[in-house]
């Protein structure tokens, strides 16, 4: 697994027009579909694998570089930590602690496992020993010390990426209880 920290675009490498316009041609469909395949739909930071809602990162943070080299496979919650400006400022859903008895990686494995588990934020941050909540600063010195938590909580775009992969999670939770309620019952 590569190592997550928290981090944020600049300003200025955040997209256009134009690239906003690329990603919905029929050639970035193709090469992210490549890619998805190639990293076996697998999360590069914490290995969490689905086969929808996965992202397909720039490793360089340039959006233009569209090289299969400079792609790779990240998870919802892992792209709002890549993109703490966006997780913590406009969406809103990102903490950001000062202690933690895990590196950033563990977190979001751990995240992952106990809320698909059912667990509540507050269980989960007990277990992580998130400690010492901080704000937000564009400032990746200051962020590198830092631990970030996805929250549950809900985000102030209903209708963006994440908001959506919530929803399936829950959906997908659900049918998976139901079907365990059934084989105990038949």
């Amino acid at each position: 697994m590569k190592e997550l920290r928290l981090s944020f675009a600049p300003p200025m490498k955040w997209r256009d027009g134009r690239q906003k316009k690329w990603l919905e041609s029929p050639a970035w469909k193709q090469l992210r579909q490549k890619i998805l395949d190639r990293d076996g739909f697998s999360c590069a930071y914490c290995g969490y694998r689905a086969e929808k809602y996965q992202i397909v990162d720039h490793i360089d943070g340039n959006p233009q570089n569209n090289e299969a080299s400079n792609l790779q496979v990240v998870c919802q919650m892992c792209n709002l930590i890549k993109h703490a400006g966006q997780g913590c400022v406009i969406v809103g859903i990102v903490d950001l602690y000062r202690k933690s008895k895990f590196a950033q990686n563990e977190i979001m494995r751990i995240t992952h496992e106990m809320r698909s588990a059912g667990a509540s934020d507050a269980r989960t941050i007990r277990y992580l020993g998130l400690e010492e909540k901080v704000g937000f600063r564009q400032d990746r010195g200051y962020l590198k010390e830092l631990y970030g938590f996805v929250t549950s909580r809900p985000n102030r775009d209903e209708n963006d990426m994440y908001s959506k992969w919530l929803a399936y999670c829950k959906l997908a939770r659900k049918e998976t209880k139901d079907d365990n309620q059934t084989r105990l019952t038949v």
